[in-house]
């Protein structure tokens, strides 16, 4: 529950920000608690889908609320009902597999929130080219089906790419009508995922959706990632803030913090100036 009057906020990315390998340090958990102590709440903004993120140890030690689906889909609390934020329609689920399909990308279509750990798929490189698609097949495969077709709304577009392969130019034209972002494999680490949501939807934009919901202004927000698909929190955030292991882009942008020190950080910033 969140406070109506709150001195601010710190939101921070999951995977390889807060969790490594699926689980919250201890000494984590300890500064989130004694951040929520002082009225500072925190919000978690992640990648992942409502079901996957029940295997995330210490994530409601940690979280007020959750944006997940990188802002698709919000967890007001741990036994909450997941909250469609945005979709895609069928028409521009349509236009966006005949792209790839012209392409020949490995994509999954995932379904709307509530269920969008249920997806379709369809693949045109070989398993030697493009292993971590099958390892995201192997993970999710009780939730997977082969793309037969149907057009049907969805929350997001999924491509899988192969490690270093970012789109090219004909690819971003084509997909500009919508907004995509890529960011490396939760996998393996090093393929490119490009995510596809609809016009405008980003983790910065449901970031700053959700302050404007809860009354918290932009610049009492301190923003925490590590990837190139955190970054429209992070400038939006009136502090961007990333972690040692964040793209040296992003580190060359913003000053670099564990979780820890992040919320040390935001006690001393919030609680002084409120």
């Amino acid at each position: 529950m969140i406070s109506p009057i709150s001195p601010g906020l710190l939101a921070t990315d999951l995977d390889g920000t807060l969790a490594v390998g699926g689980v919250i340090g201890t000494a984590d958990r300890k500064a989130a608690v004694a951040l929520k102590e002082r009225g500072i709440p925190i919000l978690v903004v992640t990648g992942r889908n409502s079901k996957s993120l029940q295997k995330v140890e210490g994530l409601w030690d940690v979280a007020d609320e959750v944006l997940f689906s990188s802002g698709a889909g919000l967890l007001a609390a741990e036994d909450a009902i997941p909250v469609e934020q945005t979709r895609l329609t069928s028409r521009e689920v349509r236009d966006i597999v005949t792209i790839l399909i012209k392409a020949g990308e490995d994509y999954c279509v995932l379904n709307p929130i509530p269920g969008n750990h249920c997806f379709s798929w369809r693949r045109h490189r070989s398993p030697r080219d493009n292993p971590d698609f099958d390892s995201r097949m192997d993970i999710y495969a009780e939730w997977g089906r082969p793309d037969d077709g149907s057009r049907l709304p969805a929350s997001q577009v999924l491509v899988i790419r192969p490690p270093g392969m970012l789109p090219d130019q004909n690819l971003k034209t084509a997909l500009a009508p919508w907004s995509v972002f890529h960011s490396s494999s939760p996998i393996d680490h090093k393929s490119v995922w490009l995510e596809i949501f609809p016009a405008g939807m980003n983790k910065g934009s449901a970031l700053a959706a959700w302050c404007g919901a809860n009354s918290i202004a932009r610049n009492r927000v301190l923003a925490l990632g590590n990837d190139h698909n955190d970054e429209t929190m992070l400038s939006w955030a009136g502090m961007g803030r990333v972690v040692e292991g964040a793209p040296q882009v992003l580190k060359a942008r913003y000053p670099v913090r564990s979780f820890e020190d992040a919320a040390e950080e935001a006690m001393e910033m919030f609680q002084r100036t409120w």
